[in-house]
């Protein structure tokens, strides 16, 4: 469970909205806070920001200010990994504009340079809710397992309402069975069939990772694998989405042409998690 959380503190028009909502959830982890500053340390700034957290109501026991210069995305993601973060929390435009979207936004440069898991919050406020319908991506591998485990205990400490876990497949060979000569209803019964495979595929690891105090349902999808599992948070309303970071870093073709976790990282469906 996350027990140090970094927040990349700015006077920013969301900025205060973020060290509220750090507070919140500072509380419900019970976590220590590392608030980390990008700019000169001067009297004056040093008031501002303790004015800022101050307004939150932290403990000042359990918070520390430390500041960095240069390039902001290398500076804070070096200082977090100094600290031993296992969180760090920014905010993020679920949609920024093309410009932004190629070149990288802060938020979606540290999704990929942290060492530590990331919060992104697309919409921080001075009056937090929390979060009540938790979506996880599910694949099986042990990256997701560890995923899964982590957004299980969050979403304990946090009382969730919902839980769910999603797993898009899809099956290279099935639309083939169409140019074969199998009808419509045949087709909607194979893949009923893979569906079915898949969910039972998914309650079994549920069972081995032994998840218990919430109820687990599970959602699987057919289609663009990354895709419709983004799509169904988006409509669903999904307070927030927990996904496995990536192996590798988000390149300029993945922004091209995204995909799988690439999907979250070019359409923020909602508020997100990233695990590591």
């Amino acid at each position: 469970m996350f027990k140090k959380l970094g927040l990349a503190i700015t006077f920013s028009p969301n900025g205060k909205a973020l060290v509220f909502e750090v507070k919140r959830l500072s509380d419900i982890l019970e976590a220590e806070v590392v608030f980390i500053h990008n700019g000169e340390k001067t009297l004056e700034t040093e008031s501002k920001l303790l004015e800022l957290i101050n307004s939150a109501g932290f403990d000042n026991s359990r918070i520390s200010i430390e500041w960095v210069k240069g390039n902001i995305v290398k500076s804070i993601t070096k200082k977090a990994a100094e600290k031993n973060v296992d969180l760090l929390i920014s905010g993020a435009l679920e949609k920024e504009n093309m410009l932004k979207h190629f070149i990288g936004s802060v938020a979606r440069n540290l999704m990929n340079e942290a060492k530590s898991s990331v919060l992104i919050l697309t919409s921080p406020s001075v009056t937090p809710k929390g979060f009540k319908n938790f979506y996880v991506s599910v694949e099986f591998t042990p990256e997701s397992e560890k995923t899964i485990k982590s957004a299980f205990q969050f979403a304990l400490k946090e009382k969730v309402e919902e839980f769910v876990l999603i797993k898009d497949f899809y099956v290279p060979a099935l639309p083939f069975t169409m140019q074969e000569g199998v009808s419509v209803e045949n087709f909607d019964k194979i893949r009923k069939q893979w569906q079915l495979e898949e969910e039972e595929k998914v309650r079994l690891l549920v069972n081995e990772l032994n998840l218990h105090g919430l109820e687990v349902k599970i959602k699987c999808l057919y289609g663009k694998e990354g895709w419709e599992s983004n799509n169904f948070v988006r409509t669903n309303n999904a307070d927030i989405f927990a996904i496995s970071a990536p192996k590798k870093k988000i390149g300029f073709i993945d922004r091209l042409f995204p995909h799988e976790v690439g999907y979250s990282f070019e359409k923020i469906p909602t508020n997100l998690l990233i695990i590591r």
